[in-house]
């Protein structure tokens, strides 16, 4: 059994989504979807894991 069905299972509640994300890794792409769109932090941090790194993903092909 995955160990994500092991906690889930024993009790430990998930909520849904990407169950740890380095706090690092967030910050930068933070930083860069804002420095090169200047849209708030609010609004960047909203957007859902895949939509955040398919946006810092368009950035780095306009910049190329």
């Amino acid at each position: 059994m995955s160990p994500l069905s092991t906690a889930t299972k024993s009790g430990v509640g998930i909520s849904g989504g990407v169950i740890s994300y380095p706090l690092e890794q967030l910050y930068e792409e933070v930083a860069y979807i804002a420095y090169n769109f200047h849209w708030q932090r609010e609004d960047i941090l909203n957007l859902e894991h895949y939509e955040r790194q398919k946006w810092v993903q368009e950035i780095e092909k306009i910049r190329e």
